[in-house]
């Protein structure tokens, strides 16, 4: 087995063809079945092992072969540091062109890498007369009921418990599929590690309403919870969210930057390396000695809020009525943002972008090359776009260097922080 692919994966080769062997390592030798076999890849389970790695470790969590939620609890935490650095450089080799490997760092880690999550979304089933939680089945809906979960932090899971053992006592059933009874099909658990409040949501497939009694006997249990959602599925693809009890947010303060977090509102799951991430951008955006930048979020991104706290002018380009409202919004907050709707004419000395997996807008990337700050700073989740943009944008910038982060540990993810600066 040659290398680790994106989900985990040990990728070996016969004649040229990748097979992905599912659970295998680097520098491994294995027997493996052969499962599915395509024009350019095949897929296979390890039957017998040959050779082992050093790095091979045992996984620590009960459920981690059916569970889902994890890729790498088999892999040493330092060797799988080692191998994220190394997926971003196989996805530079693929896409980039004659680039320096020196300019990627070592993957930023964690010293303790278990309990870092402060979201859970998990599913709920009745199962032999008793409510559990627990995740799907790795690439099924089978469900795997879990007692604990040693990525999720330690509040998140006593939370989880305690409404569990609520909804026993009180005759809240998880959903049954196959009787087709009980209501609640999903709970939602999010802390903030530094604050100490808990927001607690409900997904229901009815519209039942939860019982008074044991939304007051999870307060009674757990007064940090601040804020209670009921999320009702009225169809595949439409949710009905209703704020049951306390605020509509919940408070959480990262490198003296405070963040208001609704129930849908996005934010790093890991507040640890999400710290370190922001602190880095801020000391790449400080040592820019930028006059003027351009924020790619297009709004309320932790970095964002960083940003229009300097007192140096922010532009937001935005020709969408939804996004420009929420922008004015924060405009009577920020005075330094300057809401855009062309960059014609626009100097700039820095643009910041934090994209989707989806990489920089073909839009934004136009925008790049008319208006060529004179430098950017790219905050990327996916190194396969990643790569592919720093191939379009090398023809007008250098890439001075790339610093990979482990915001999930014992997952295939990895995340980075790109610095470019204009040629010439």
């Amino acid at each position: 087995i040659k290398r680790m692919g994106i989900n985990g994966e040990g990728i070996a080769y016969y004649q040229r063809l990748a097979v992905f062997i599912e659970n295998g390592l680097p520098g491994e030798e294995v027997i493996a079945l052969i499962t599915e076999v395509h024009d350019n890849r095949a897929y296979g389970t390890i039957q017998e092992m040959i050779k082992e790695s050093k790095n091979r470790t045992v996984p620590f969590c009960d459920v981690y072969i059916d569970c889902g939620g994890c890729q790498t609890q088999h892999y040493d935490y330092d060797a799988m540091l080692k191998q994220k650095k190394d997926i971003v450089i196989k996805a530079l080799d693929r896409y980039v062109k004659d680039y320096d490997k020196q300019i990627i760092k070592d993957t930023m880690g964690m010293e303790d890498p278990l309990h870092y999550r402060n979201k859970a979304s998990l599913p709920v089933r009745k199962l032999y007369g008793k409510n559990r939680f627990g995740m799907y089945q790795r690439n099924s809906n089978v469900f795997i009921p879990i007692d604990n979960c040693s990525i999720q932090h330690e509040s998140v899971n006593i939370i989880l418990k305690t409404i569990i053992k609520l909804m026993d006592q009180f005759n809240q059933n998880g959903f049954d599929p196959k009787t087709n009874q009980g209501f609640i099909t999903n709970i939602t658990v999010r802390i903030t590690e530094n604050l100490r409040e808990a927001q607690v949501g409900f997904t229901t497939n009815t519209q039942q309403k939860l019982m008074d009694e044991m939304i007051y006997e999870l307060i009674d249990h757990h007064p940090e919870i601040v804020s209670i959602y009921q999320v009702i599925d009225i169809s595949h693809r439409k949710q009905k969210t209703t704020l049951i009890y306390g605020k509509e947010t919940i408070t959480e303060n990262i490198n003296g930057q405070s963040y208001e977090l609704g129930f849908d509102m996005f934010f790093q799951l890991n507040t640890e390396q999400a710290e370190k991430f922001y602190t880095k951008m801020q000391t790449l955006i400080e040592d820019s000695e930028y006059q003027n930048v351009l924020d790619g979020n297009k709004g309320l991104s932790p970095i964002g809020m960083y940003l229009y706290q300097q007192e140096k002018p922010v532009f937001i380009l935005s020709n969408n009525l939804i996004e420009q409202k929420k922008i004015k919004d924060l405009q009577k907050k920020y005075p330094t943002i300057h809401l855009i709707d062309s960059y014609e004419r626009l100097k700039l000395d820095l643009m910041v972008f934090d994209p989707s997996r989806l990489g920089i807008p073909e839009t934004d990337m136009k925008m790049i090359f008319k208006v060529k700050p004179k430098r950017i700073i790219y905050g990327s989740c996916n190194p396969s776009t990643l790569a592919k943009d720093l191939e379009t944008l090398k023809s007008l910038y250098e890439i001075v260097e790339i610093t990979p982060f482990d915001m999930f540990p014992y997952t295939s993810l990895v995340e980075s922080i790109t610095l470019l600066k204009l040629k010439g």
